[in-house]
């Protein structure tokens, strides 16, 4: 585990020399399991956010410098916090020797305008993580993250009112208070992770060293990754072990280094598990779609026999005095060709009525084609849309970007909708802002996040005299070249082109075909689905998709 004791208390005690006596201004849950608290800090008179997850992939409590999307409505125990905490003053911060547990201290005032202590506990311990607010004076629980019952836990239970109980002690050294020569094997340290332990298995006064060091602020936040870039390991101590093997990225803040492991892990980046996710129930709706089609299909060419209800009824209305009510069947001569023919009847109605009965059937057989055929025709559009959906979440960067995907979603009745208290905030949201880049041309595009953006970069942002690009026969963004009336040079078609190929599913090729032309030869048919046009007098050029992100 990444975020072990040692970096935890490394953490908790940059936080208590920084933290004394900082404000919390705000306080937001973006997530279930992650909670982030906005403070100010008066020893360095800066605004800071403090990020608080309790996520069992990726527990941990540091600063952080990246943005999340807070949901419209809080939850319940972020409006706990903010009633509790928010305006009050952080006295201290502590861990418990040197277990996966952080403490805050806060000074607070309460209803009736006394001074009260509140503790929020951050036990930082795998799936058993958890963030528990807590009276100090009583040690009564307030409210928990995860509350937790006897069902699942008969040692503790973390329920409100209930006193609070520290996790079981492990019998082991404190690494904090541990003298020199009073440990003969690292094993024996509390709080250590597998890799701080195998690096230091034969070193124990490096590792008291390294220790002092963090007690004197010499700390060195790296990230080690893999020959792929993958995140593997990160810490605030010398990792010589790692540092041979891997890429070493050094940061100034721990909390730099533990924004970029954990972002860029796939296993604790929350967006690509959101992502992942989300593909899921697209592909659940694609699957319920396909087989949908495929029953039409059965159905159109059931319906394709339609002309043998027709032929019975015909020869049964030419030959009525052959049969009687009552009749399972009667055999007949096809005037056509000579053919002896078996009709089958219903007993219960006159011949006459039998064969109004195969002209009933003959004539819903054909109507029901058509209809067939068009339900069949929307159908397909329907996969064809749910497909580039699939391709514009695993394009997807942020929370915001997904979002948008899901409402359009919603708007198209794809996907249920969701009660939104307030609508201001909602629409806010939801408004288009499609991704906008200056290329090294100078030129600047403009490049849809979703479907819904797509038709207006094309429809409502671009002119006439712009110039729209997608790759051809590929699913992937529509990107508009502004151009502000001048005709495009072959160099600022290609940057545009690199772009268009970039945020694509063929991001990871190479030659990727781009369609080009004038805004003007592009239409939107009618009834067409998001994202879906038509255009004529294009032409087509062969690129390397281009990020447009890196210098």
């Amino acid at each position: 585990m990444a975020y072990d004791g040692f970096l935890a208390g490394t953490i908790a005690r940059q936080l208590d020399t920084e933290l004394k006596g900082a404000k919390v201004e705000r306080v937001t849950q973006p997530e279930a399991d992650t909670v982030i608290l906005q403070i100010y800090a008066p020893v360095s008179g800066q605004r800071r956010k403090l990020l608080i997850c309790t996520s069992p992939q990726g527990a941990r409590v540091h600063y952080t410098k990246l943005s999340y999307e807070n949901p419209a409505e809080a939850p319940n125990f972020c409006m706990l916090l903010r009633k509790h905490l928010q305006g009050g003053r952080i006295l201290g911060v502590t861990q418990p020797a040197t277990e996966r547990i952080l403490e805050f201290h806060f000074e607070t005032i309460n209803e009736m305008g006394y001074s009260v202590n509140k503790l929020l506990i951050c036990e930082l311990m795998g799936k058993h993580s958890n963030l528990i607010l807590a009276d100090e004076a009583s040690g009564r629980i307030i409210d928990a993250i995860k509350r937790i019952s006897i069902d699942v836990n008969r040692y503790r239970q973390i329920l409100p009112g209930m006193t609070y109980v520290s996790p079981p002690p492990q019998d082991r050294i404190d690494l904090w208070t541990a003298a020199a020569g009073s440990v003969s094997d690292v094993k024996q340290i509390q709080g250590l992770s597998a890799s701080v332990t195998d690096e230091y298995e034969d070193d124990i006064p490096a590792l008291l060293q390294a220790r002092d060091d963090v007690l004197a602020g010499r700390i060195s936040p790296a990230v080690y990754c893999d020959a792929n870039g993958r995140p593997v390991d990160v810490h605030v101590i010398p990792m010589k072990r790692l540092a041979q093997a891997c890429e070493v990225m050094r940061f100034d803040e721990p909390g730099d280094a533990l924004d970029y492991f954990y972002s860029h892990r796939k296993e604790t980046n929350r967006v690509m598990q959101k992502s992942e996710s989300f593909a899921k129930s697209v592909a659940s709706l694609t699957d319920k779609l396909l087989l949908k089609k495929q029953r039409l299909l059965e159905d159109i060419r059931k319906a394709e026999n339609a002309d043998v209800y027709r032929l019975k009824g015909e020869l049964l209305n030419a030959n009525l005095h052959l049969a009687k009510t009552g009749d399972k069947a009667v055999t007949v001569t096809s005037y056509y060709d000579e053919q002896r023919v078996t009709i089958e009847l219903d007993e219960r109605f006159s011949p006459a009525r039998n064969a109004q009965n195969y002209y009933k059937k003959y004539a819903k057989a054909k109507t029901g084609k058509k209809e067939k055929l068009i339900q069949l025709e929307e159908c397909e559009k329907d996969i064809e849309y749910l497909s580039t959906v699939r391709d514009q979440i695993s394009l997807a960067s942020s929370y915001e970007e997904m979002e948008l995907i899901r409402d359009e979603l919603i708007r198209e009745g794809y996907l249920r909708g969701r009660q939104v208290k307030d609508r201001k905030k909602a629409a806010a949201k939801a408004k288009p802002k499609p991704r906008r880049f200056t290329l090294p041309c100078g030129r600047e595009i403009a490049v849809g996040r979703n479907n819904s953006e797509n038709d207006y970069i094309t429809f409502k942002v671009g002119g006439k005299t712009d110039y729209w690009l997608h790759t051809k026969d590929i699913h992937g963004s529509h990107v508009v070249l502004f151009m502000n009336g001048d005709t495009p040079g072959e160099e600022e078609i290609y940057q545009a082109a690199a772009v268009a190929a970039w945020f694509s599913k063929g991001r990871d090729s190479q030659n990727v075909p781009v369609d080009y032309v004038p805004l003007r030869y592009v239409k939107k048919p009618a009834g067409a689905k998001p994202g879906m046009v038509i255009f004529t007098n294009n032409r087509t050029v062969w690129v390397d998709p281009m990020d447009p992100g890196k210098e």
